[in-house]
């Protein structure tokens, strides 16, 4: 199958050291700004929305969603996109701004939240610590199959890190629950379970996903795009179709007094599994992930609990 998402040579040379890489630059030195590949394009984002796009095959390559902005501002930020050198600085400036007044009226919480769990495990201070490092949010082929977040799961052990002893890092789906609101219905917790199900039962859907993933993966790495991998000598990983691809939900800010986890967990199959919180952080450690019989049993207990 041919791979989706994923930058041509072309625009991978363009945005590495070519009339992109003053952009790429710019990023790196701002980590409340995030770089996610697309189908040979990328999106730059900030607290989880669109803040430019970048097409490489049109006559002007930089474009950005209307809907965070008011007409006039707008226009402003349009017009920077149109001059031979933008001043990403400014440009940055005026999109923050106008998209911090967006987004105080009208609340994205899951997608910010995305984003803050790429910055703690990707290019945090404790990232090269973790066990996970995202490689891609908001994931959608177009067939059923939409996730969040896509992580790959490499040990932070030195062995692991260095690929000794065979050891293999593998993919992960990470579905966010943010608020109890989003843990049923037609984008609830069992629906994202029965997808997944489906997905991975697909052998060509699977191998073109860890394809894409793989893809994706080491570019972001040539890039510098994951800067705590900046030291590893592994630079090409290549992760074999046929390894198991895990489902973990991550729910943020649970109401404990609130039985909706609890209801949906009972009709849960149990092979999903759960990422509980790291003292309050967003990074993730194995240590963290609990099996759907750990994490239910405590969940009943409290329930029990509190109604004896």
């Amino acid at each position: 199958m041919k791979n989706s998402r994923g930058l041509s040579q072309h625009l991978f040379i363009e945005l590495l050291n070519g009339k992109y890489s003053d952009l790429l630059s710019f990023i790196k030195k701002d980590d409340t700004l995030d770089l996610q590949i697309r189908e040979d394009y990328f999106n730059v984002y900030y607290r989880g929305g669109n803040i430019l796009k970048v097409e490489n095959k049109v006559l002007y390559p930089y474009s950005i969603d209307k809907n965070y902005f008011e007409s006039s501002i707008y226009e402003t930020i349009n017009q920077i996109l149109k001059c031979d050198i933008i001043d990403w600085f400014t440009y940055f400036g005026l999109c923050k701004q106008a998209m911090d007044l967006y987004f105080t009226k009208n609340k994205k919480e899951e997608r910010e939240f995305q984003q803050l769990i790429v910055r703690e495990n990707n290019y945090s201070s404790i990232a090269n610590s973790t066990d996970y490092f995202i490689v891609d949010i908001e994931y959608d082929n177009r067939n059923n199959a939409r996730f969040d977040l896509i992580a790959i799961e490499w040990e932070s052990t030195s062995q692991a890190r260095k690929l000794h002893k065979k050891y293999t890092p593998k993919f992960v789906v990470i579905e966010m629950k943010y608020g109890d609101g989003a843990l049923v219905g037609n984008a609830g917790m069992n629906k994202h379970y029965d997808d997944f199900k489906t997905f991975i039962q697909n052998e060509k859907q699977k191998e073109s996903f860890i394809n894409e993933m793989s893809l994706i993966f080491n570019q972001k790495r040539k890039l510098g795009l994951i800067p705590s991998l900046s030291e590893n000598e592994n630079n090409n990983i290549i992760l074999n179709y046929c390894n198991d691809i895990d489902l973990m939900f991550l729910i943020a800010n649970h109401d404990p007094d609130s039985t909706k986890l609890y209801s949906e967990l009972k009709s849960m199959p149990g092979k999903a599994q759960y990422i509980v919180s790291n003292y309050m952080g967003y990074a993730l450690y194995k240590d963290s992930v609990q099996k759907h019989s750990e994490f239910f049993h405590k969940l009943l207990l409290k329930h029990e609990n509190k109604n004896s």
